[in-house]
């Protein structure tokens, strides 16, 4: 089996190595699969900030990695992964970033940072999160304000993070890093391939 990655970033080629070597232990065709990143930055997206972008920005990395890596090879696994921002829903959390949390297009003015992970094997798509956290509302304010949030978390932390423990380990002091939230979605997103008994029954 030969799973490409849409992206050459350490953490994001980690946390997919450490969820197929997870998967593994379930699955034995994963045990001995090649994984190989390729890169794809020229179709990501801009920080996104719903969750419908997020989405889509990362099957776009896996449709893009499935064109260019493909070669007509077999048991092949395209993986994409993006983070990004998403806004709460007014009624179910209220804002306090500062500005009216009763907006027109029904998006709230607290954020919370997602990772989501898209897979396919050329026919069947998949896709799963990473899990959610609250963003203070001083990073939200300032990327609200047009500032890239990588750039924000490495004033905060007061040097490079974002590709090492990035947004997600200094808003929980490292107990979730930005690796863990790629592993969990990768986990998630593939569950209809390595269960697959469970994924082909039929509604009744």
């Amino acid at each position: 089996m030969v799973i490409l990655i849409g992206s050459t970033r350490p953490a994001k080629v980690e946390g997919v190595r450490l969820a197929i070597e997870a998967i593994g232990a379930r699955d034995p065709r994963f045990r001995e699969a090649i994984v190989e990143a390729v890169d794809v930055t020229d179709v990501a997206p801009v920080m996104p900030m719903t969750e419908a972008a997020i989405i889509q920005g990362a099957r776009d990395r896996a449709a893009a990695v499935l064109e260019r890596g493909g070669d007509g090879r077999h048991d092949l696994l395209a993986i994409g992964v993006e983070g990004g921002l998403d806004p709460l829903p007014p009624d179910v959390w209220p804002g306090s970033v500062g500005r009216d949390s009763s907006r027109a297009d029904g998006a709230g003015d607290r954020y919370a940072l997602k990772t989501w992970a898209v897979v396919t094997d050329g026919t069947r798509w998949s896709c799963g999160a990473g899990g959610a956290a609250l963003l203070p509302d001083a990073v939200a304010t300032r990327v609200i304000a047009g500032r890239e949030l990588g750039d924000v978390i490495d004033a905060l932390a007061g040097g490079p993070v974002r590709g090492t423990r990035g947004a997600w380990g200094v808003l929980t002091l490292d107990l979730v890093g930005r690796r863990d939230a790629f592993e969990l979605a990768v986990v998630a997103a593939l569950a209809p391939f390595y269960n697959p008994a469970l994924y082909s029954e039929r509604r009744t």
